[in-house]
């Protein structure tokens, strides 16, 4: 197996978790419209396996990240803190270090900035400034390795670790 067809899995299971996704909204939407004897009926059997499915996907998602880290040859030593790729190797900060372990966890999925001041840091006080200044850091760092793994921002939804598309 090829880090290129880890990477096809992984654009697979995202389609298909983005139309499950959708395709779910609109069913719930159309069933707040429906007489309640109908909507007990389609909860029962359409929305809970629409559900159990994406709850699948996602799943599957989640061993092809696992696989691509394998792959893509990315070291994590964390008594170090440092991450390695091929022949170079970048150390972090304490913090550095917090924030990426933690992006790494719930890769690919995006955590909202309160909750990473909050699960990396324990401390939801700290201004997300703060946050923006370290993800830049490690962003930067990332970018130094030459591994084709980025930090993503989404509106709304906060941020993510994933690998790019293509190699730089």
């Amino acid at each position: 197996m090829f880090a290129s067809d880890v990477r096809h899995w992984i654009a697979v299971y995202r389609e298909m978790i983005g139309f499950s996704e959708e395709l779910l909204g609109r069913l719930e939407d159309q069933l707040n419209r429906l007489p309640e004897a109908a909507r007990d009926s389609a909860v029962g059997k359409d929305v809970s396996l629409i559900a159990g499915q994406l709850d699948r996907y996602r799943r599957r998602l989640g061993f092809w990240y696992e696989r691509q880290w394998q792959l893509e040859g990315l070291e994590i030593n964390h008594d170090e803190r440092t991450v390695a790729y091929r022949d170079r190797a970048i150390a972090f900060t304490k913090r550095e270090f917090q924030l990426f372990v933690m992006l790494v966890s719930r890769s690919p999925n995006f955590i909202s900035p309160h909750r990473l001041l909050v699960e990396a840091w324990h401390d939801g006080q700290l201004p997300e400034e703060t946050l923006r200044t370290y993800i830049a850091r490690v962003r930067a760092k990332l970018a130094s390795l030459g591994a084709m793994v980025v930090i993503q921002n989404q509106p709304r939804r906060g941020y993510a670790i994933v690998f790019s598309e293509a190699r730089g």
